[in-house]
């Protein structure tokens, strides 16, 4: 279950945002209209100028990033560095979780990350996504969430189908956001930002 009553000013923009929800969350939007600002507020990377962020009924407002069990991934959120099966490991390993070969595999091969041990920087744009994502699912957080990391996903609407399937059976919550309204389908919550405003479709 999240809970978001939050304002928060930049400059002439106004975030006013109000809502709870359990389950895997859609929201859409034109750029600038304060979707990735809401995401930003949630993760912990700006605090509301008022208001809360609950996360399964505990108040995170005040935790700092780290504490959060929260993980954000955008299009550029990857480690260049890295080799895959080390970027896909790499959260997990900060939590102290072990993650056995024979889960990577799986989860990787479901969701179509290519079977090449490459430095993810070398990687197309869609297949970092998908690393990035992937890693998000390893980590096993509370709560993911995806700033347009869809977006360049080839067969993106297949894939979004068994990520939010794989997140439902891991018990992770999920909020997305994107332009592309058809790619709301998939989620049990639309919402619509409009001007730092949420409206809820369904």
């Amino acid at each position: 279950m999240i809970e978001v009553y939050v304002k928060k000013r930049l400059q002439a923009f106004l975030l006013n945002v109000n809502f709870s929800e359990k389950g895997i969350i859609a929201i859409t939007g034109k750029n600038g209209s304060g979707k990735s600002t809401l995401l930003n507020v949630i993760a912990g990377i700006l605090k509301p100028d008022e208001g809360y962020v609950k996360l399964n009924n505990i108040d995170i407002t005040n935790l700092p990033i780290n504490k959060r069990n929260i993980v954000l991934v955008t299009p550029e959120s990857y480690i260049p560095t890295l080799d895959l099966k080390k970027h896909l490991t790499w959260g997990a390993k900060l939590k102290g979780r072990k993650v056995d070969d024979k889960e990577i595999m799986e989860l990787a091969k479901l969701l179509g990350v290519p079977d090449e041990n490459k430095k993810v920087g070398n990687l197309s744009l869609g297949n970092k996504e998908k690393v990035s994502l992937v890693t998000a699912i390893l980590t096993k957080p509370n709560l993911i969430l995806v700033d347009e990391g869809f977006s360049n996903i080839s067969e993106k609407e297949h894939f979004i189908n068994i990520y939010v399937d794989l997140c439902k059976k891991n018990q992770i919550e999920l909020i997305y956001v994107t332009q592309d309204t058809e790619d709301a389908k998939f989620s049990d919550h639309h919402y619509v930002m409009n001007n730092g405003s949420l409206h809820k479709v369904f």
